[in-house]
């Protein structure tokens, strides 16, 4: 039998792998795994401190000038690591995949496994599977953890921002929301959710439009509790029908309207759940969700680039010999460089109607994915 090549006991070898499990992993593949879980994990910790580090001095200014205590600044980066962790996840992979190999291929191990019989497909399905429980690992860490993070964050943010000032009051705030409703607030208090000088009109489609005006209110959820306003009813040509005032009235609007009265969340700071229903009350709104929907498949994308870099990581490692360990470390940073540089455009370009969202957030782990396929077969060829 040929090294590197396919046939009955490698299909046999990487079944029972699959069936039995790391219990059953024969030697070879747990040393390999070591190897890159080790070298994963170094890296990891590695890029963290160094986005920290660039993270704490890109706030300097802003802290200094806030004069934000210790405590302050410390839950600053502890709400931020999570962030951090999920770009730091596919370089580590790259460099798992290429150190950990790589050191095989340099001291020409690999070359006296696949000499014994090994073929590189079964050598390194373990390592793909391994990776691919870890995107897994990050893409459920991406929609729970981040966003939650996120928010804690940008709150910290804004009570420095607003420490000085009356917090959270917005005036004269205009919107279109759902069912073809149009809302006019003078005054918005975010902290205890109250409205002052409230105006909603809205068209009845076939039937006559109608306008409520109210003094004050007070929102819950979908449900808004308004207090003396008079109820009016118009004809087609805009004239008042029909007046009746009221004391309390609770309006159903049908969605929860947060989103357009500055309690929202912004993307980051949101799960694909959330970003779906958000989708949803801006597509009734008549407003663009391509922001929304951009990184709602980003949220799927960006963790499992992780598994598209390992697939281009293994052929890789083994391009570059001991000579080359300088130049391939290069090559690879390069690769992670073009990676998040496409990422940033492919994403622009769909939040801007170029390409579509799903596009947009998929197009660099394709490219990824097929310049691996093909090193790859090169490699086993």
């Amino acid at each position: 039998m040929k090294p590197g090549r396919f046939c009955a006991d490698d299909v046999e070898n990487l079944t029972g792998f699959f069936l039995k499990g790391f219990r059953g992993m024969r030697i070879i593949h747990r040393y390999l795994l070591r190897e890159y879980l080790t070298n994963f994990f170094y890296c990891s910790i590695g890029f963290l401190v160094l986005l920290i580090g660039n993270f704490l001095f890109e706030l300097s200014d802003f802290l200094v000038d806030k004069r934000a205590s210790v405590a302050v600044i410390g839950l600053l980066v502890y709400y931020q690591i999570p962030y951090l962790l999920m770009d730091v996840f596919p370089a580590a992979v790259l460099f798992g995949v290429f150190l950990g190999l790589g050191r095989l291929v340099r001291e020409r191990e690999l070359d006296a496994i696949r000499t014994s019989g090994w073929s590189f497909p079964t050598l390194t399905a373990p390592l793909l599977l391994v990776t691919l429980i870890l995107c897994i690992g990050a893409y459920y860490f991406n929609d729970r953890v981040v966003p939650a993070a996120n928010f804690r964050y940008e709150q910290e943010i804004r009570k420095l921002v607003y420490k000085d000032f009356i917090p959270f009051i917005q005036e004269n705030v205009v919107f279109k929301g759902p069912d073809d409703r149009f809302f006019y607030l003078r005054r918005v208090n975010e902290r205890d959710r109250t409205v002052e000088g409230i105006l909603i009109y809205q068209s009845e489609g076939q039937g006559f439009p109608r306008l409520i005006a109210a003094a004050s209110g007070r929102i819950e959820e979908q449900f808004w509790h308004l207090k003396e306003g008079n109820y009016y009813e118009l004809d087609r040509a805009g004239q008042i029908t029909t007046v009746t005032a009221f004391e309390e009235l609770v309006e159903d609007v049908g969605e929860d309207l947060s989103v357009f009265l500055g309690q929202s969340k912004g993307v980051d700071e949101m799960s694909r759940a959330e970003l779906k229903h958000y989708m949803a009350i801006y597509a009734k709104s008549g407003l663009s969700i391509s922001s929304f929907a951009v990184n709602y498949h980003l949220k799927v994308a960006l963790p499992f680039a992780g598994l598209i870099l390992a697939f281009l990581g293994l052929p890789f490692a083994t391009m570059f010999p001991k000579s080359g360990r300088a130049l391939g470390l290069a090559a690879s940073l390069l690769l992670i460089m073009v990676y998040f540089f496409s990422t940033v455009l492919f994403r622009e370009m769909g939040v801007s109607g170029l390409l579509s969202p799903f596009w947009a957030a998929w197009l660099p782990n394709v490219f990824f994915l097929v310049l691996g396929i093909v090193l790859l077969f090169f490699v086993i060829k």
